[in-house]
């Protein structure tokens, strides 16, 4: 059979299912006009700028699986999905869609905010992933089962899930742990210091050497901007790299999340010892400098910044490949080992 027979013959998207996408490709417009606000302010959400793009990239990289789903050209055994869940799901959607333009009115009137930007993100969510349940179709038209419909859902989780941490992930991380994180990086650093044999003291978030030189573990040094960064880049190499089935890709994906954030709180903590020791041998204004002593804009300064940032951009690529090196360990979580031939 030729190509155009086949493309002829091929089943295609219903107007309903096309309208959805349309009207969610505008909600995710929105939402990153929305956090662009948060992207181009914080300095540890700049990441947040390849939120849209990594996000269209996962949706077409799956869009062949996703969209046999929405056709019913491919489908699962079972029972066809209960009428009472599909009532159910839709008025979920419905709320979530409810709440978006809740939140994008009062992003429009009051401008930006935590309660907009949580009822953008959130009804994006909850729409996006409704609209795929209700979408999906059986073969031949016929009702799809609560199994080929959560196998949709599933594809589009990290798609429309990474924009939870873009945007209210400030919110609702960033702002409660970032205190305590800076305290407990500070006593564990003191701790330290004081088990290799250093006279010390500490004064609130400043450590204090024995020549009463000082170095400040600030806001900077909690950790966040590594812990935010990790977990999306966590995210995004869980979705493409790691295989299995359903639950087992799952577990998974959740499993690599919470080794990015160990590995973004662990080498935070490795990265701050190493400046206290550098600031400890070399005086606290050496931070501020490149490793030969140039201040910044001097003829001669490193391109590798100074030794704080040097610090910070190596300890975030040490992060990287510790989770590009847990990718391949993580696809063999729970497998049986080949038998020989």
């Amino acid at each position: 059979m030729s190509t155009e027979a086949q493309g002829a013959t091929a089943p295609q998207l219903d107007a309903t299912t096309r309208g959805f996408g349309w009207m969610l490709l505008g909600m995710a417009g929105f939402t990153a006009w929305d956090q662009w606000a948060i992207w181009s302010t914080k300095d540890d959400y700049t990441f947040g700028y390849l939120v849209p793009v990594f996000s269209g990239y996962v949706l077409w990289e799956r869009w062949d699986d996703l969209r046999a789903w929405l056709v019913g050209s491919r489908s699962t055994p079972g029972p066809a999905t209960r009428p009472w869940l599909q009532r159910v799901i839709a008025a979920l959607t419905f709320v979530a869609l409810l709440t978006f333009a809740l939140g994008a009115a009062a992003r429009a009137i009051t401008g930006t905010g935590v309660v907009p930007t949580l009822a953008i993100a959130f009804g994006l969510v909850g729409t996006a992933l409704g609209c795929t349940f209700l979408s999906v179709q059986g073969p031949q038209q016929t009702e799809a089962t609560g199994r080929a419909r959560i196998t949709a859902v599933a594809l589009m989780l990290f798609p429309v899930g990474v924009w939870l941490i873009s945007g209210p992930f400030l919110y609702l991380i960033d702002n409660q742990i970032k205190g305590e994180l800076l305290t407990n990086v500070t006593e564990l650093v003191s701790g330290i210091l004081r088990a290799t044999g250093h006279t010390i003291r500490v004064s609130g978030n400043t450590i204090i050497f024995a020549n009463n030189d000082a170095v400040g573990v600030a806001d900077a040094c909690s950790g966040i901007r590594s812990f935010s960064a990790c977990v999306f880049v966590g995210a995004f190499l869980g979705a493409i790299f790691l295989e299995g089935e359903l639950l087992g890709s799952l577990v998974r994906r959740m499993a690599m999340i919470a080794l990015s954030a160990g590995a973004a709180i662990l080498l935070n903590i490795g990265r701050n010892t190493y400046l206290a020791f550098h600031a400890m041998n070399h005086g606290s204004r050496s931070l501020d400098r490149d490793y030969s002593g140039l201040e910044p804009g001097s003829p001669g300064f490193s391109s590798f910044g100074t030794v704080h940032d040097f610090a910070g951009n190596a300890s975030m690529l040490l992060a990287f490949l510790v989770l590009l090196a847990c990718v391949p360990l993580l696809n063999r979580l729970g497998r049986r080992p080949a038998s020989p031939a």
